[in-house]
């Protein structure tokens, strides 16, 4: 670990009492809000109690330090966001593989521009373990959906699961979109593009017979 790296944060410990749970809400709402108006660096958890008329020790119950905050806050867009692509991906009737994957990328891409903190904190994050391991565990359970509804929309294809194609597939769009955030602050339509180029390159060169076996079963 270098001396920039922040350290591994625990997971966060969820409340199971309503009053609880209700108080949490709260605070998770008031913190994306912060996150958004101040950034994640300003960020702490006294101001957040304060704001939320939350006792601070409370808070601290269930967030020990701001960075199981920050991971909480990313792991519930992540979640939410690997649902939208997962139902995406069983629905969405495309002519050709490129289009099945711009319609995802762009569903992806759609969600972090309209939600800025997703953005924030997974675009621009991780900002710690927990949030690093919430991150790859998202790109595996959405390259999983992907390697089961590619072979589900092209009977006879198999998508190799070492190396793990849908996954590394995911990875590259995730990467360009990072890129994408970092240069321009959004998802422009020329990082899209550029996405879908990357990923069907990819895919199409790992997985034999993809493109022309996707247009036969296209055809018929």
């Amino acid at each position: 670990m270098t001396g920039n790296e922040t350290p591994p944060s625990p997971l966060p410990r969820m409340p199971l009492q309503q009053r609880s749970q209700q108080r949490v809400e709260a605070a998770l709402a008031i913190a994306e809000r912060m996150i958004q108006e101040l950034g994640p660096e300003r960020l702490s958890i006294p101001e957040v109690a304060k704001a939320a008329d939350i006792p601070r020790a409370s808070l601290y119950q269930f967030f020990p330090e701001k960075y199981v905050l920050l991971a909480r806050i990313a792991e519930i867009h992540i979640a939410r966001l690997t649902e939208l692509l997962a139902e995406r991906a069983c629905s969405h009737g495309a002519d050709s593989y490129a289009a099945w994957i711009g319609a995802l990328i762009e569903a992806a891409a759609n969600y972090y521009d309209s939600h800025p903190v997703a953005s924030i904190l997974v675009l621009g994050g991780p900002y710690s373990h927990a949030a690093h391991l919430a991150q790859e565990n998202m790109m595996a359970t959405i390259g999983a959906v992907l390697r089961s509804a590619t072979e589900s929309k092209v009977p006879g294809i198999r998508v190799s699961r070492s190396p793990d194609v849908s996954t590394l597939a995911v990875e590259i769009a995730f990467a360009c979109m990072k890129h994408g955030y970092y240069q321009d602050g959004c998802i422009t339509e020329a990082i899209r593009a550029q996405a879908v180029t990357a990923v069907t390159a990819y895919a199409e060169a790992s997985i034999p017979g993809l493109a022309r076996a996707f247009r036969s079963q296209r055809d018929h």
